[in-house]
């Protein structure tokens, strides 16, 4: 495998963190933090760079909340100045770890989306005719920063990338447990957990499951693999191998110190339908809209009408999620599902 061993200039290149900059106000210029840095975006994009290259950069404290759907988690929110210096990194890094990540993993990619991998799903449930679906339980609080670091090792060699990795990383924790040197007085805490909302998380949680993409497309050759972030699909030939690979599947994991949602491990036959990105195809074709995402869509568009007749948000504001929604369900058969939930 070949490493890369001086990335460090691109990362932290004028161009590189010009561009970073850009990207990050992309569409959230009217918002406080990000109106802040437009008001004097290059010398602040160059100020980030000079800390870099002194060695003065330290990321800056999370805001934390919860958001409800489609379930509760809690998201961190990084200082803009962060967010910088996260699209500066992931610009040099995407290219490098992009053609080492399997064809059918379908999140947070170029050119990938939850529609490509619903359309990928819908090819194997034609081809298949029995699937096992797994999410993993709280992924990104129990990512292992230890096995992170060292899967991202395997590829970057550099060690001031490396730094500016493990800052970030070491810059929020879940949770942490405790190694063991020579002796029982050597010991040190590796942090555990990303935060939910980072652009690094998302292309890390890629790499951390990158390995075990491998693991089932070529030790347990499974054709019929695809995943999105934590949630993957392995489609078989019969109930016996699907179970077997699952098995398999689960130990490989908990190598990785995670570990698949019990209420989450379903074998089903695609004749009945596979639920995958908010879709459910079937083995004959027919792709209808998840009701549970049905339902979000139709407690936010009351909630917008709500703020409507508030004086909250405008018509336009109404029309446009409106709009996103029925763009993303027109992926499906959805004809009466739209017209029924937009009747009411």
């Amino acid at each position: 495998m070949k490493t890369h061993k001086n990335l460090w200039p691109e990362v932290v290149s004028a161009e590189n963190m010009l561009a970073a900059a850009q990207e990050a106000m992309r569409g959230k210029r009217s918002r406080p933090p990000a109106a802040r840095f437009f008001a004097r975006w290059e010398t602040e994009a160059m100020r980030l760079r000079e800390e870099l290259l002194d060695g003065s950069y330290r990321p800056g404290r999370y805001t934390y909340f919860k958001i409800h759907e489609p379930k509760e988690r809690v998201v961190a929110a990084a200082p803009f100045r962060d967010r910088v210096v996260h699209h500066a990194l992931i610009r040099v890094l995407q290219p490098v770890f992009e053609p080492r990540f399997i064809e059918d993993s379908f999140a947070c990619r170029p050119g990938k989306g939850t529609h490509a991998g619903m359309r990928r799903a819908a090819e194997f449930a034609a081809r298949f005719p029995v699937a096992l679906k797994c999410d993993i339980r709280r992924y990104f609080p129990s990512i292992d920063h230890k096995v992170l670091l060292g899967r991202i090792r395997r590829v970057v060699t550099d060690p001031a990338v490396l730094g500016l990795i493990g800052n970030i990383l070491g810059s929020h924790r879940e949770s942490s447990r405790r190694i063991y040197g020579a002796s029982l007085f050597e010991t040190r805490d590796i942090g555990i957990g990303l935060p939910i909302g980072n652009l690094t998380s998302q292309f890390f949680a890629n790499v951390h499951l990158d390995g075990f993409d491998h693991f089932v497309k070529q030790k347990l050759r499974v054709r019929g693999y695809l995943r999105y972030v934590d949630d993957f699909l392995l489609f078989g030939p019969d109930r016996v191998t699907v179970r077997a690979w699952g098995e398999a599947v689960r130990e490989h994991l908990a190598g990785l110190r995670l570990e698949i949602h019990p209420d989450k491990y379903r074998i089903s036959l695609t004749s009945t339908g596979v639920d995958f990105c908010g879709f459910v195809v079937r083995s004959d074709g027919r792709i209808r809209v998840r009701r549970a995402s049905a339902r979000r869509f139709q407690r936010k568009f009351e909630h917008r009408k709500w703020q409507w007749r508030r004086g909250e948000c405008g018509a336009a504001d109404v029309r446009a999620t409106v709009k996103a929604w029925v763009a993303h369900v027109s992926h499906a058969q959805s004809w009466r599902l739209r017209g029924a939930v937009l009747s009411r």
